[in-house]
């Protein structure tokens, strides 16, 4: 994907949202970290709930080969809620605590792990575990909105996104 492209993508689906005047935000941003408007870039946004609560989505997209075309592929995401630990980053972003585990994060990690889940107070999932979401496919947008319906009509995160983690 071109930064271009991924920048329009992203303001679109963005400006859909409107937060509660309870809510604070951290963002969006989308940068590119090393040339403007090519990659390698990264997007962060996190929602901070008036009740204790936050949302956070981090993605970060690396440069391809100028033999694969030299465009964008995202290889690493983040996306959490959960409880806010009140400890927080210099820009206002709650610090991961285990005081503080999420409900659902969904990963995919550069460190060599595959993508994966912490769910219902499992940490690492594996995707060989987890039917009908393909965790490497997870799209932050989809993410916003299943917490905002879970917020809304209190389902499982299970029951909104439609997945099953097998034994």
């Amino acid at each position: 994907m071109k930064f271009a492209e991924y920048d329009q993508w992203f303001w679109a689906e963005a400006d859909e949202f409107v937060w509660d005047a309870s809510c604070v935000q951290i963002g969006p941003y989308v940068t590119p970290t090393v040339t403007p408007n090519k990659p390698p870039w990264k997007m962060e946004w996190t929602v901070l709930f008036g009740d204790g609560f936050y949302l956070r989505v981090v993605e970060n997209w690396y440069r391809r080969s100028t033999s694969l075309g030299g465009t964008g592929v995202r290889k690493a995401f983040s996306f959490h809620y959960g409880p806010t630990n009140p400890t927080k980053d210099d820009e206002g972003v709650p610090l991961y605590s285990d005081q503080y585990p999420a409900i659902i994060r969904i990963d995919q990690d550069t460190d060599g792990r595959s993508s994966h889940l912490h769910y219902n107070g499992e940490d690492h999932v594996p995707q060989t575990r987890v039917q009908n979401l393909r965790i490497s496919d997870a799209d932050p947008f989809h993410f916003i909105r299943a917490v905002i319906e879970h917020r809304r009509s209190h389902q499982s995160f299970d029951q909104i996104m439609r997945f099953t983690v097998m034994k």
